[in-house]
């Protein structure tokens, strides 16, 4: 038999096809691709990787293939997207257990239905309604709400996965305050899939804000605008968003708390800067923007950090660069969006980068502009990461999936 009967007779044959061009990751086109309807067919999949030496790439929405290097085989896509139920919630507790392959908006819509008790799941990463709870772990994609609510480490209390001998496991549990066990469920976020597939997760909510109010300041001048971003993380307020963008110079600063808090919040922030307020339709649209504004085109995409007292030579930087800059000020990270595939730009601005101080990751673009990026780590963390992989993954099935 063939790899896909071989799959078909342990998952089913309505659960496996043959790969196509639309299924190719990094040029290569799987043999087959999976899609398990239970950890243990997971399990199943990952089992028989094992025996027969199979390269298999995880995949929900797909909407995070390119930020990892592309693999070297591909025998099967393993997609998480019939693990997609909401299995508990429990809005006294302030959390919910869902399944990898859920979309993100398909969660935030169902917390949403339970109007009694008006919560969210404080994720907004890059990836728009496909991004599945999954790749989201799997990426560590964050976005704005990070600078008040932290990233998915912060959010996630507990999980359940399969290593890539085919063995389920779970880590932590379902209320905040649980600490059986090793907290392997943070090993797995931002490991790309290539330790173990994450199958369910437990997450801790947030009670939706009594109002919302937002202010922006507008400044080409690097130093000021920094300067206005430093005064609000000195200051008695608790954004709930802080973006600087550029080449256009704007600082867009959400507050979120009750009605007396709000307006609070906003009269401090007057008080730091010439800051204009937006009403909310303004405010919401804005916002949106900014969200969307480094994948708007086509071009190359990088993830920059520094530390936060550089936050104005990182302006510098990508304006004379003639990039796209959208960054959350407090923790100083974003997205930067090259304007064109110039190697000698993408070189300039990543050593200017580095040069900070700071961290370079791709999140698109092709194998040259991930030449440029790739650093070799350390001798420890190469040591650390073997150790790693050998326990999670002793026969190197999981070929580094984001999703």
């Amino acid at each position: 038999m063939g790899l896909v009967e071989d799959l078909a007779a342990d998952l089913g044959p309505a659960r496996v096809r043959p790969g196509g061009p639309d299924d190719a990751i990094g040029g290569r086109v799987p043999a087959a691709v999976a899609e398990p309807l239970s950890p243990e067919a997971v399990a199943a999949v990952l089992a028989r990787a094992g025996r027969d030496g199979l390269a298999v790439r995880v995949r929900g929405g797909g909407t995070k293939q390119s930020w990892s290097a592309p693999p070297e085989r591909l025998d099967v896509v393993l997609s998480t997207r019939a693990l997609h139920r909401l299995i508990d919630h429990a809005p006294g507790d302030m959390t919910c257990v869902a399944e990898a392959g859920m979309p993100l908006a398909a969660l935030q819509a169902a917390i949403a239905d339970v109007t009694t008790h008006r919560q969210r799941l404080m994720l907004d990463p890059p990836g728009g309604a496909e991004a599945t709870l999954g790749g989201v772990l799997a990426t560590a994609a964050a976005g704005p709400r990070r600078v008040r609510y932290g990233t998915p480490r912060d959010l996630v209390i507990g999980a359940r996965y399969v290593t890539g001998d085919g063995l389920a496991a779970k880590t932590g549990g379902r209320v905040v305050k649980n600490v059986a066990g090793y907290d392997v469920a943070k090993l797995l976020i931002g490991s790309h899939g290539s330790l173990a597939v994450i199958t369910e997760v437990a997450l801790k909510l947030h009670p939706l804000p009594d109002a919302a109010r937002t202010v922006v300041l507008r400044d080409p001048d690097p130093d000021r605008a920094a300067a206005f971003c430093d005064a609000v993380r000195g200051a008695p307020i608790t954004p709930a968003l802080v973006e600087a963008a550029w080449p256009e110079g704007l600082v867009l600063v959400r507050v979120e708390s009750t009605e007396e808090g709000a307006a609070a919040q906003v009269e401090r922030l007057r008080g730091l800067g010439p800051v204009e307020e937006l009403d909310e339709v303004a405010a919401d649209a804005l916002t949106a923007d900014l969200a969307a504004r480094a994948w708007a085109g086509t071009g190359p995409v990088l993830a920059v950090g520094v530390v936060p007292d550089r936050l104005a030579d990182l302006l510098r930087a990508a304006r004379d660069a003639g990039a796209t800059l959208v960054a959350r000020a407090p923790v100083c990270a974003g997205e930067l969006a090259l304007p064109d595939d110039d190697p000698d730009r993408a070189a300039r601005l990543i050593d200017a980068v580095r040069a900070l101080g700071g961290s370079v990751q791709l999140r698109r673009g092709g194998e040259d502009l991930r030449a440029l990026v790739r650093t070799a780590p350390e001798p420890a963390v190469l040591r650390l990461e073997a150790a790693l992989k050998d326990r999670l993954d002793p026969h190197g099935v999981l070929a580094g999936a984001a999703r």
